[in-house]
Order: C-alpha cells, then sequence, then structure tokens
C-alpha cells in the first residue's frame, strides 16, 4: 500500500485547490442544522450511549426523530435509556475536549457505545498514527469506566464519494480513509467485544441532505439499520 509520507508529498501541491473547492462548497450548500448535538430518548435502566461528529450532530435530519439516535431508539424497548452527544467538525483530537464533563457525569454500567468518528480527520488529513492513538484512548475510557458489552465503532463515511465533492478531491478522501480505516482494523483486532465493518450502503441521491454532504432522514434510517445489523451480526459470532 502506499505509504503515508508519498501520499502526503503527492497532496501538497494540489492542497490550495482543495482548500478552495471546500470554500466554495460550504459557501453554495450551507450545512444543514444540527438536530441532536445533546438528546436523551426514554428512561429505561438499561443505557446506551452515542458520541460522534456530524452524524451523531443528526446534521442533515429533519428533526430529532429522525436523527441517528433517534432511529437507533426504534430498535430497542422501553428498558433502555439512549444518551447522544454529537458536535459537527469533532475530530478524535476534540473528544474529550468536547464531551468529557458530560461522560464524567455518567455513572455505572451501560450496554453499549456507538462512537461515529473519523470523517472529519479525512478531511483535515489527521496522521494515521495519531488517528489510532487518540481513538483508542478514547475506547480505553470507555472499556475502563461503564464495561460495555460491545463498541461499535463505525466505520468512516465514504466521504470519497460524496456527490458534493469533484473527482479530484474523491481521489485524496479515498486515500487518507483507506489509511485511517486500517488503523481501526487494527484497533478491532485488540478487543473482541469492538464491533468494527467496513459500511456497504447504497448511496442513492435520496441518502443525503440538501448539501450533498450530510445524510437525509433516509439516510440516517440506512446508517442506523446497518450499525442493528452489525451489531447481531457480532452477537451471532460470539
Amino acid at each position: 500500500m502506499l505509504s503515508y509520507r508519498l501520499f502526503q508529498a503527492g497532496l501538497f501541491p494540489f492542497l490550495p485547490f482543495l482548500i478552495a473547492e471546500a470554500k466554495a462548497i460550504r459557501k453554495s450548500k450551507p450545512i444543514p442544522p444540527a438536530q441532536s448535538n445533546h438528546l436523551i430518548l426514554g428512561s429505561g435502566d438499561k443505557k446506551l450511549l452515542i458520541f460522534g461528529e456530524s452524524t451523531a450532530a443528526g446534521v442533515g435530519a429533519s428533526k430529532p426523530e429522525k436523527t441517528l439516535a433517534g432511529q437507533i431508539s426504534l430498535h430497542f424497548d422501553q428498558g433502555y435509556q439512549v444518551i447522544n452527544l454529537g458536535k459537527n467538525g469533532l475530530q478524535v483530537k476534540d473528544f474529550f475536549n468536547e464531551f468529557g464533563a458530560e461522560i464524567n457525569n455518567l455513572k455505572g454500567h451501560v450496554e453499549g457505545v456507538f462512537l461515529f468518528m473519523g470523517a472529519n480527520d479525512c478531511f483535515r488529513l489527521t496522521e494515521p498514527t495519531k488517528y489510532k492513538r487518540l481513538l483508542l484512548e478514547i475506547i480505553i475510557h470507555f472499556q475502563k469506566n461503564f464495561s460495555p458489552e460491545w463498541i461499535y465503532l463505525a466505520a468512516i463515511p465514504p466521504v470519497n464519494n460524496f456527490p458534493a465533492f469533484s473527482t479530484r478531491m474523491q481521489f485524496f478522501l479515498r486515500n487518507q480513509r483507506t489509511f485511517l480505516t486500517k488503523k481501526m482494523e487494527e484497533i478491532k483486532e485488540i478487543y473482541p467485544n469492538i464491533i468494527f465493518e467496513e459500511i456497504d450502503l447504497k448511496l442513492s441521491p435520496e441518502f443525503f441532505a440538501s448539501d450533498g454532504v450530510h445524510p437525509s432522514d433516509i439516510g440516517y434510517e440506512a446508517i442506523a439499520q446497518f450499525a442493528i445489523d452489525g451489531i447481531k451480526r457480532w452477537r451471532n459470532k460470539v
């Protein structure tokens, strides 16, 4: 596989053009509002935690009930409570600064943790070894403090296939995503309760919100279903 240093060397001459493209996209296609930066659903004793970037924040959903948390909550009975914290633009390096206080207020065992991270580390070109180290710190914290049955480590969204981006942008995002995904696969091998699968979703135009980047209600429903199916596949193996 292409070394990361070679990838960086090939990327560098194109950075000004890619930055200009990103600015043009943000200007022409405004980011939809977040619907679930902080959302608690249900009141059961069994707790499920959802943390992440814009996917967890519900950017692109029409209302809180249609967000990722809203869709996931439909798959669990009244004995569960879903606690969702999301922040658009979040990178792994920001995780504890953004969510540390809320995490410290959580006490006791949780049934499971969903982590939706990595898209912004593709966009911001986080170095893969650093990405793995910071992601491991997050996972170790949850393992140590909450003893979850499972941690669902969501695959990085296929940013290289987003319709808002040019072919050139997609090429570099594909390579960056591949490097980060390799590190997530390495983490999966460390912990038997980590659920990680490469994403397999049909990215039709209806999957995306108005900006061509974030999921629509239909997109969130598909992501939630894929995650729930992934948990079922993991349970069938253990």
